[in-house]
């Protein structure tokens, strides 16, 4: 047995991957939205959409413990349309919503894509104005200001983006 730096083999993942729009809004376009995939904040693999919302990436899983799927669209921030621990196959056929169908717990309220907590996430409120913030000192005395105001954070966007939800805790949209 020879244990010099060798690992077994892993076989890559091929996804084809369809894009929905999450709501009845017709007027957005599928095509050429960038997806990204990240495994432990590590950039594995990034396609672009075609006309119908189809794309194909590929990647070597490692150690992994989750991949996040991103989308980018237009203008708008980076949102996380899904979170997967584990593929069902090697070639796995996937659909994802944009944005992403929040699910909610038995409580009502909404949890993360990423973390699957309830705790730390926020709905997003859009205005035209700079965003509010709410101004928190620290123990060590440090003054920071967070948007997270009345259980709300505050994107301060002068147009609505797609996001809905945001995790504090991961630091992500959804």
């Amino acid at each position: 047995m020879l244990g010099l730096g060798f690992r077994a083999a892993i076989n890559p993942v091929y996804i084809t991957g369809y894009i929905k729009r999450g709501f009845s809004d017709t007027s957005i376009s599928l095509s050429q939205i960038p997806i990204i995939v990240k495994g432990d904040n590590k950039l594995l693999a990034k396609a672009l959409t075609n006309k119908n919302g189809v794309f194909e990436v590929s990647f070597v899983p490692d150690k992994e413990k989750s991949f996040d799927f991103f989308a980018a669209y237009m203008g708008f921030d980076t949102i996380l349309i899904a979170s997967v621990k584990m593929f069902e196959s090697d070639t796995p056929s996937m659909t994802f919503l944009l944005p992403a169908k929040p699910k909610r717990n038995a409580l009502g309220q909404v949890v993360c894509l990423k973390c699957r907590k309830a705790d730390k996430t926020y709905k997003i409120r859009y205005g035209d104005a700079l965003p509010t913030t709410e101004r928190q000192i620290l123990e060590n005395g440090d003054t920071v200001y967070s948007p997270i105001v009345d259980g709300h954070y505050n994107a301060g966007h002068c147009v609505a983006g797609l996001a809905r939800y945001y995790c504090d805790r991961d630091k992500i949209r959804f």
